[in-house]
C-alpha cells in the first residue's frame, strides 16, 4: 500500500498554491479599486460601470473552449507564466489610463489572458499532484478562492480608501508579475514535462482537437449530466445574484449595509464547507453534491422571497450562510470532476468547455432576472426561482443513480479506443 504524505510536502503544489494565492488576492483588490476608480474618480454613469463585469465575462465566453485546446497542446506551465506577466503589464497600464473607455479595453485584454490561463491551471494541477491527492488539492485551492472573495474586497476597499485606486491596482500588477516568477520554480516530473513539450496533440488539427474535447464531454454520462445540471443551477442563481440589493432596499430600506453582510455570509458559508470537504479523499456520488447544493441555494433564494420588515436579521444572515454552503458544495464538485473524470490529455479542453458555457450564463442570467422582476416583482421572482432550485435539487438527489450513471466498462473502452484512433490520425 502506498504511504500517504501531506500535500504540503509536495514542493510543486506549494509553489503553485503560493503563486495562485498572490494572483487571486490581487484580482479582488483590483476589482474593488476599479469600481471606485470608475464611480468616484471618473464619475462614470451606471451603464458604463455595468460594462466592467461584462469585460470580465466575455473573454471566457469567446475564448474559453479554444483556450482549452491550446492548453492541451502546449506547455501548461509556460502558458501560466506568460499569462501572469502579460496581465501584470496590462494591469500596470491601468494605473496610467486617463479615461474609462481605454480602461475597459485594458480590462478586456487582461481577462483574455486570464481566460487562456484557466484551462492550463486545471491541467497543471493534475500533473503535479498524485491521483489520490486530487480531492485535497481541489478543496485547498477552493478554500483559497473562497477566502480571497471574503477578505480581498475588504482589504481592497481599505487600501483604496487609505491611499488611492491606483495604489491597489499597482499592487495587483506586482502580484501578477511575482506570481509568474514563483511559477518558474515548479518542476513537473520528467515524463510529464516531456508530454507537455509540444509533441502531444501536435499531430492532429486544432479543430479536430476541439471536437475531441466535446466528444469526451458528450461520451461521459457524468460530465454531460453535471454540465447540464450546472447550467440550470447557475442560470437560476445568476438571475437573482445582482438583485439582492433590489430586494433588501424594498424590505429593509434603512439597512443599506445588509447587502454586504449577506454577500459576506455567502462567502463564509462557502469557505467553511470547502474547508470541511478537505477531509474527503474523493467524491463517489455527485448527486449528493449537486442536488444538495441546489436545495440549499433554493432555500436561501426562496426564503429571501418571504422576508418582511419584521424578520430578524439573524434569519437573513442564516439564509445567506445556507446558500454559501450550497455554493461551496457545487464549486468543489465542479472542480473535482474536471480533474478526475476526463483523461489527463483532455483536462484543458473540458475545463474550457465548462468555463465558457457557465460564463455565458453570467450575462444571460441577470438579463432574464431583470425581466422576471419587472414582470412579477422582486419578492415573487425570488420565490419562483427558489422553488425552481428546490425542484432541481430534489430531482438531483432522488434520481442521482440514473442521472449520474457510470458507463459500463466495455463502453469506456470503446470511447478510449475512439480517442486513440483520433489521436493517431494525421
Amino acid at each position: 500500500m502506498k504511504q500517504k504524505h501531506s500535500l504540503w510536502r509536495n514542493r510543486n503544489f506549494v509553489t503553485f498554491f503560493s503563486a495562485n494565492a498572490l494572483s487571486n488576492l490581487g484580482n479582488w483588490l483590483d476589482f474593488v479599486a476599479v469600481l471606485i476608480l470608475f464611480r468616484y474618480t471618473w464619475k462614470a454613469d451606471p451603464l458604463l460601470i455595468a460594462l466592467i463585469p461584462v469585460m470580465y465575462a466575455i473573454p471566457s465566453i469567446l475564448l474559453g473552449q479554444f483556450a482549452g485546446v491550446f492548453a492541451d497542446r502546449k506547455d501548461k506551465l509556460k502558458i501560466l507564466v506568460y499569462s501572469d506577466w502579460i496581465r501584470g503589464v496590462l494591469t500596470l497600464a491601468l494605473v496610467f489610463t486617463p479615461f474609462p473607455f481605454l480602461a475597459l479595453a485594458f480590462i478586456f485584454l487582461r481577462n483574455t489572458a486570464g481566460a487562456i490561463s484557466l484551462p492550463a491551471q486545471q491541467g497543471l494541477v493534475r500533473r503535479i499532484v498524485d491521483e489520490e491527492e486530487i480531492m485535497k488539492a481541489v478543496t485547498i485551492n477552493g478554500s483559497l478562492f473562497q477566502l480571497v472573495k471574503v477578505v480581498g474586497p475588504l482589504i481592497g476597499g481599505s487600501l483604496t480608501t487609505a491611499f488611492s485606486p491606483s495604489f491597489s491596482i499597482a499592487i495587483n500588477s506586482a502580484s501578477f508579475l511575482l506570481s509568474g516568477v514563483i511559477l518558474l520554480f515548479i518542476r513537473p516530473k520528467k515524463e510529464e514535462a516531456d508530454e507537455q513539450g509540444g509533441k502531444h496533440g501536435e499531430d492532429v488539427g486544432f479543430w479536430t482537437s476541439w471536437k475531441e474535447g466535446w466528444s469526451y464531454v458528450l461520451n461521459s454520462r457524468i460530465l454531460t449530466a453535471s454540465l447540464l445540471f450546472g447550467i440550470v443551477t447557475t442560470l437560476t442563481i445568476q438571475m437573482i445574484d445582482a438583485q439582492f440589493v433590489t430586494l433588501f432596499s424594498e424590505i429593509y430600506p434603512e439597512r443599506a449595509e445588509l447587502t454586504g453582510w449577506v454577500i459576506s455570509a455567502i462567502g463564509i458559508g462557502s469557505l467553511l464547507v470547502v474547508l470541511a470537504l478537505n477531509k474527503l479523499d474523493d467524491i463517489k456520488k455527485y448527486g449528493w453534491f449537486f442536488g444538495t447544493a441546489s436545495l440549499l441555494i433554493g432555500v436561501m433564494t426562496g426564503g429571501f422571497g418571504f422576508l418582511n420588515a419584521s424578520t430578524f436579521l439573524f434569519v437573513v444572515i442564516g439564509l445567506g450562510l445556507l446558500g454559501g454552503i450550497g455554493n461551496g458544495l457545487a464549486f468543489t464538485a465542479v472542480n473535482y470532476l474536471i480533474q478526475k473524470e476526463p483523461p489527463k490529455e483532455a483536462i484543458g479542453r473540458v475545463s474550457g468547455i465548462v468555463d465558457s458555457t457557465l460564463s455565458l450564463l453570467f450575462i444571460i442570467g441577470p438579463l432574464l432576472g431583470g425581466l422576471l422582476i419587472h414582470q412579477f416583482g422582486v419578492t415573487m421572482a425570488f420565490r419562483m426561482i427558489g422553488f425552481c432550485l428546490l425542484g432541481v435539487g430534489f430531482v438531483g438527489i432522488v434520481f442521482q443513480n440514473l442521472i449520474w450513471k457510470r458507463a459500463r466498462p466495455h463502453a469506456n473502452k470503446t470511447v478510449k479506443r475512439r480517442g486513440i484512433q483520433a489521436n493517431s490520425n494525421p
